[in-house]
């Protein structure tokens, strides 16, 4: 009802402004007990508050309830203490920047000449108008009933802020930077799916077996399990941003010394895959810190789905390229073209400053001081630093359940993940008997139906927690469709695989791969997010340690696959069924002991 008063006069207030002249004797002057009066209901205080007010000039009368109810007589004639009794009730919908603005213009600044109706009264509206106020907007609005007073300085500084970000253009710069890591992870897995697809006529032009395949494909994850914790740490001590352009630029030179070393012998290419794997073990928890210090938590879903959808992206772009790039220019192609993209990501990183922060992406309690120091020219990317750096809490970590389901979850996921990225292109290759350019572009479907689902994960799993579901059952909603859905379609596979190659039902056998991979990009708005939830600010530490189990998979995994289809010569047993009950046993564990409730050592 307040506010309504309040609006219900603005219009007539503002053509009556040019007539009427407030004199001194209407000038706003709170009477004694104005404050109590209005938060305790009184009708003493009340009754002061009236009394003292001088008699309305006619035209004030005119002005209708709103206004004129909060006067003595207006008190008496409107039965606003009997109003009082039933409080109006408000719905908040999402607003524009822009209309935010308006709204706290119209509620929280004082106009410079004394609306029509303007009293003691007023005065206590404002009180219980600031009372009203959200804590954002409480931050903002410190001083507001004085603005005027006060001079048009902090006004102008928001004008030149919202006008400079309307000349940056649409896309606010923390998304620039969300970008330029969705390219990164681009990258990171075509430089992984290059080898699934390189090692079928590498296989033959250097007579390996299936166990020597799967050697080649593992090595790669020893390095990469090597970096998760440390990367966690670093990225933690240092920030994400400088870690993640190691990252790229240690795996980018191990992919360009990759075809030099084949020739030397299986060894020296086992340890060039095991550098890049170095370099790719960074990426994750360096990106999620970087999400983590620039990226607010309503947007956490979306942000965390475009950065590691990329590698869906980059699974599908690098196994689309691969088949063509080799079959005119050889195997060694695709690793000179993919190292020679990364090495130019990196010259391009530094220029998105992706260590600098938005302003209003800031905890509030940060942003004045972001705009201090932006105001001085200097990054606001220190102002949520806290002053003193404490150790990362490793045993806590350990003891907390949440993070095991965040562990198992990621173990089990990646098993099916890694083994499938390493094994399908031979899969369709040995089973379903096409050659290596077939392979690809077939191996390539599963992942285009994950990167189409990707993109509507985050915005669904993000309005579901608007819409009041609490954030850890969509977690375990979405974790439960990456777990449950591949797992029956593991199951069919393994029943439909045809013992004689080329004997299967291609087709129908694409078609289950590709609802697994759909269905698995769920995970980007299930345990992907978790660790953001449990910590913002060791968010990159509880990455490493549950991608070091999740690395685990593409060494134990690929190995065992290898080694299981040369002892039994059956793709059940050596890929589908292992796969199914890795996951059944993540989806039991994570659904019983996950959490997204912010932790006591956060």
């Amino acid at each position: 009802m307040l506010a309504a008063s309040r609006s219900g006069t603005g219009g007539l207030a503002s053509q009556q402004r040019q007539t009427i002249r407030p004199s001194a004797s209407w000038q706003l002057r709170p009477a004694p007990c104005a404050f109590a009066g209005a938060a305790a209901g009184g009708r003493d205080c009340l009754a002061a508050a009236s009394s003292s007010a001088p008699e309305a000039p006619p035209q004030r009368q005119r002005l209708g309830s709103s206004h004129a109810a909060f006067t003595g007589g207006g008190l008496q004639r409107r039965g606003l203490l009997a109003a009082q009794r039933r409080p109006a009730t408000r719905r908040r919908h999402p607003l524009s920047p822009a209309a935010e603005g308006e709204r706290y213009q119209q509620q929280h600044v004082a106009p410079e000449v004394p609306m029509a109706g303007d009293d003691q009264a007023s005065t206590i509206y404002t009180a219980l108008a600031d009372m009203e106020t959200s804590m954002d907007e409480g931050d903002a609005s410190q001083g507001a009933p004085g603005a005027a007073a006060a001079g048009s300085g902090d006004g102008a500084a928001a004008e030149g802020t919202a006008a400079a970000a309307d000349q940056a253009g649409s896309i606010p710069h923390r998304w620039q930077v969300v970008g330029m890591m969705a390219l990164s992870f681009v990258l990171c897995n075509m430089d992984k799916v290059n080898m699934s697809v390189a090692v079928i006529p590498m296989a033959k032009e250097l007579g390996w077996s299936a166990m020597e395949r799967g050697l080649v494909s593992s090595s790669f994850f020893w390095g990469y399990s090597l970096t998760q914790i440390p990367a966690g740490w670093v990225s933690t001590s240092i920030g994400g941003a400088r870690v993640l352009f190691a990252g790229v630029a240690l795996w980018s030179l191990g992919t360009l010394i990759a075809p030099p070393a084949a020739k030397m012998g299986l060894l020296a290419l086992c340890a060039t895959r095991l550098f890049v794997g170095l370099g790719e073990g960074l990426a994750p928890s360096s990106a999620t810190n970087v999400m983590a210090r620039i990226v607010p938590e309503q947007e956490r879903a979306r942000a965390v789905t475009t950065v590691f959808g990329g590698l869906d992206v980059g699974s599908a772009i690098g196994l689309l390229l691969c088949g063509p790039l080799i079959h005119w220019f050889g195997w060694q192609s695709v690793f000179y073209l993919f190292a020679l993209l990364g090495l130019v990501w990196c010259l391009a990183w530094p220029l998105f400053k992706p260590e600098q922060q938005d302003s209003d992406a800031l905890p509030r309690m940060f942003r004045k001081r972001a705009a201090a120091a932006a105001a001085d020219g200097a990054a606001p990317k220190a102002a949520a630093e806290p002053v003193e750096k404490k150790p990362v809490p490793w045993g806590a970590f350990l003891s907390n359940s949440a993070v095991w389901a965040i562990i198992v979850a990621h173990f089990c996921f990646n098993w099916g993940y890694y083994t499938l990225l390493a094994w399908l292109p031979s899969y369709f290759e040995m089973a379903l008997g096409l050659n290596v350019e077939k392979s690809s572009l077939l191996t390539l479907i599963p992942y285009v139906s994950m990167t189409i689902m990707t993109p509507m994960v985050g915005p669904i799993a993000d309005g579901l927690v608007r819409k009041g579901w609490a954030v850890t059952n969509v977690r375990k909603l979405s974790q439960g469709i990456s777990f449950a859905g591949p797992a029956a379609c593991m199951v069919a596979l393994a029943f439909l695989t045809p013992a004689t190659p080329g004997a299967g039902p291609t087709t129908l056998i694409v078609g289950l791969m590709s609802l697994a991979f759909a269905l698995g990009a769920w995970a980007r708005a299930g345990l992907y997010c978790n660790h953001q939830d449990l910590s913002p600010k060791y968010a990159a530490a509880l990455l490493g340690l549950s991608n070091t189990a999740g690395a685990l998979p593409g060494v134990l995994g690929v190995t065992a696959a290898g080694y299981l289809l040369d002892k039994t010569g059956s793709w059940a047993q050596a890929l589908f069924f292992p796969t199914a009950a890795c996951q059944l046993v993540g989806l039991v564990v994570y659904s019983i002991f996950a959490s997204s409730k912010r932790q006591d050592w956060e």
